[in-house]
């Protein structure tokens, strides 16, 4: 039935441009007025310099953390800066995209990107913070870039690995520096990405193939970034601001009780069971373009523990640094490592159930239902609920003419030479995207980013 498929892509279009339109409401909070204030007053060199002996390693996001599109002005700055959550899920969407034609070499390119839109979705839809997610820059830039860089780069492996390394060496440099610039932008993808390559060096040296120059120029780059970051002064002067950090215990239990609660929120969401069975029942197709690619090379069990273990890790190295979990952004970059790990796993599954029972397909009225559902999850539930209740309700537009009028007051008392300005509270922030609002101290370092960013160092603000 052409017309219910055309309808289903409408619908999914739909809910997908619902996060586009959110795209032009957002506004700048926290870390992205003070970095943007320091990058519009200090030379880039001087200020990464800065960063890495007293703050942190992380030399690839911090420079686009330093001049990113707010040091351009508030007029043209904001106009920018909505447009970077646009260029970002843009380009998860193509990195999903080519993992998915990677794994599938046969497919169709109407289906992959069809296969992407879905995957993309699902993710935004399980995210438990879409402002550190996407619509943060500081946030997205530091870990939604490294995470779909991620997903583009084992698109790249997938063929390398398949034609053990013979590649050339402008694709292998290609890699190398990719990974490099995953490993620059935060802790977690630094780690993350030393496990997968010194999993893949082990596991090449235990086939018994020859040593691969190729791999190691891949592998090479991501070890020298590893090290910059590690050794990087600043972390400890980071760490120091946290009295609860290095502790094992701690570390080790919270690390798995977060563990818990992330993957049996994610397990039981209605999002995820209905994408599952969709993807089982058209994993058929998925066989005949997959070009004899099976994931009956892996096994379930060494996928779970796999999956299992990077989770673990993931929610710990917080808790080590810092003595807790800190923000969502972590959560989220997670979330978009692992849904294709949990993709690989149903279909290892699959492979390993047909070698004992005959497989059962799903009709295709059942799968149309299944369809309908998961649309209407999208829609009804979680952050597609809020997000479309704050689109109908008028609630984005009031949060955002409120923070205009912010602004306009803000430079107005500058140019009077007002020592200060009260500011009203929001009204009725959004509910689908979390914005820090400052308070009464007029020396709360938020207060502080919002006077220096407008130029308004003199002026003492309030919001009441």
């Amino acid at each position: 039935m052409p017309w219910l498929r055309h309808a289903i892509n409408l619908l999914l279009l739909a809910a997908l441009a619902r996060y586009v339109v959110l795209c032009f409401f957002i506004h700048p909070f926290a870390d992205d007025l003070s970095y943007a204030s320091i990058g519009m007053r200090t030379d880039l060199f001087a200020r990464l310099g800065d960063e890495y002996f007293n703050w942190n390693g992380r030399w690839f996001s911090n420079a686009l953390v330093l001049r990113g599109p707010l040091v351009l002005g508030i007029g043209p700055g904001l106009l920018l800066y909505r447009c970077v959550p646009i260029l970002l899920l843009l380009f998860a969407w193509v990195s999903a995209r080519t993992l998915i034609r990677a794994t599938a070499p046969l497919l169709r390119g109407s289906e992959a990107s069809l296969g992407a839109a879905w995957f993309l979705l699902l993710f935004l839809q399980l995210m438990p913070d879409l402002s550190e997610g996407v619509f943060w820059y500081t946030g997205a830039v530091s870990y939604l870039l490294p995470g779909a860089g991620l997903l583009w780069l084992l698109a790249l492996f997938i063929p390398a690995i398949q034609s053990r390394w013979a590649i050339t060496w402008p694709r292998a440099a290609g890699m190398g520096l990719l990974g490099a610039a995953i490993a620059g932008s935060n802790e977690l993808h630094m780690v993350l990405m030393v496990m997968g390559i010194g999993s893949l060096l082990l596991a090449h040296a235990r086939s018994g193939h020859r040593f691969s120059w190729k791999l190691a120029g891949v592998a090479l780059p991501v070890a020298a970034s590893a090290l910059v970051m590690l050794l990087a002064p600043g972390n400890e002067a980071r760490a120091a601001a946290f009295a609860a950090r290095h502790e094992v215990g701690r570390t080790l239990l919270w690390g798995a009780l977060q563990s818990g609660r992330f993957l049996i929120t994610w397990l039981a969401s209605p999002a995820l069971l209905l994408a599952s069975a969709l993807f089982l029942a058209g994993l058929q197709a998925w066989q005949r373009a997959a070009g004899g690619l099976s994931a009956r090379l892996l096994r379930p069990w060494i996928i779970v523990v796999a999956l299992c273990g990077v989770l673990y890790v993931s929610m710990a190295l917080p808790y080590w640094a810092t003595g807790m979990l800190g923000q969502h952004r972590t959560v989220n970059a997670i979330l978009l490592a692992l849904l294709p790990g949990w993709f690989l796993l149903l279909a290892s599954l699959r492979e390993w159930l047909l070698a004992k029972r005959r497989w059962m397909p799903m009709p295709g009225s059942m799968r149309h239902f299944a369809i309908a559902l998961l649309l209407i999850v999208f829609f009804a539930t979680g952050n597609g609920a809020r997000l479309g209740s704050d689109l109908l309700s008028g609630r984005l537009q009031r949060f955002d003419a409120e923070l205009r009028s912010r602004y306009v007051a803000v430079i107005t008392a500058r140019d009077a030479g007002a020592r200060h300005v009260e500011l009203p509270r929001l009204s009725d922030p959004p509910a689908s995207i979390r914005f820090l609002d400052a308070g009464a101290d007029s020396e709360d370092w938020m207060n502080r980013s919002l006077a220096n960013y407008l130029g308004a160092d003199s002026v003492r603000i309030t919001v009441r």
